[in-house]
């Protein structure tokens, strides 16, 4: 592909054949905030850069805010690069429901010590989650938070980010017809397999309701003709009980 053709965006049944989607992207804030929303994958969290989809992403910088709310936490990382990025944690609630400090919050309850307490302003610390938007602004949804204790790991982290944007990033993502072809084939076959599995669990949910309601009518059936049917030697109906009585009366009498 030529820097004069157009890019490619490829089905979400072709992304599992991407270099980027199931990695932890290494990136610049900078670049965080100027990856790409296509129409379409907004639910599903992912992002683009040229055409690489992005879920994953990594960032080292420092935390200059932290801001906390009501079951969550914010930590506003600066890595110099003229971006600050958003970072959100969620932490537990206050047992009694009310809104108050989390700090206070953990105190009044150690066993519920909120994850990252110990991370405070100023710290350098490298942050891996996935990508999302809130009130236009990217996000990282935090999955996993560690403090960065030397420069030198933080030169390391630089290293990748160009390793990664001159290997991977630099260039589009391209992929043969023949393998959109087979990936939009294992995908039809998988939802024509959901779908019979689907209709076949809810016919055989109907057929055991079906049985059930059956079971249950015909045992009302039994136990109305249970009741309903005269004993032995006994008058099916009062009628039938008050003639015999004087059926017996006349007889004792002769008549």
């Amino acid at each position: 592909m030529t820097s004069a053709e157009p890019l490619v965006y490829y089905p979400a049944y072709c992304f599992h054949l991407s270099p980027t989607i199931n990695r932890w992207c290494p990136f610049r804030a900078v670049d965080i905030q100027g990856l790409e929303c296509r129409p379409g994958f907004e639910a599903d969290n992912v992002f683009f850069s040229l055409n690489h989809p992005i879920r994953w992403v990594r960032v080292v910088g420092v935390v200059v805010a932290i801001d906390e709310y009501y079951g969550r936490r914010i930590y506003t990382v600066d890595d110099s690069t003229g971006e600050c990025i958003e970072c959100s944690l969620d932490v537990p609630k206050p047992v009694d429901g009310a809104r108050q400090d989390i700090s206070k919050a953990t105190t009044t309850n150690p066993t519920e010590a909120a994850p990252y307490s110990d991370i405070d302003v100023g710290m350098v610390i490298d942050v891996k989650g996935s990508t999302k938007i809130f009130r236009d602004q990217k996000q990282i949804n935090i999955q996993k938070l560690q403090r960065v204790r030397s420069t030198n790991q933080e030169v390391q982290f630089w290293n990748k980010i160009r390793d990664f944007r001159r290997d991977v990033l630099d260039r589009p993502w391209v992929l043969e017809r023949r393998e959109v072809r087979r990936c939009k084939k294992q995908y039809m076959a998988d939802v024509d397999a959901e779908e019979k599995k689907k209709k076949k669990k809810k016919e055989n949910g109907y057929t055991l309701e079906r049985n059930v309601l059956d079971r249950q009518s015909h045992t009302r059936s039994r136990n109305n003709d249970t009741r309903t049917k005269p004993a032995k030697g006994e008058p099916s109906n009062k009628t039938e009980a008050r003639y015999s009585y004087t059926e017996g009366q006349y007889n004792a009498l002769g008549l």
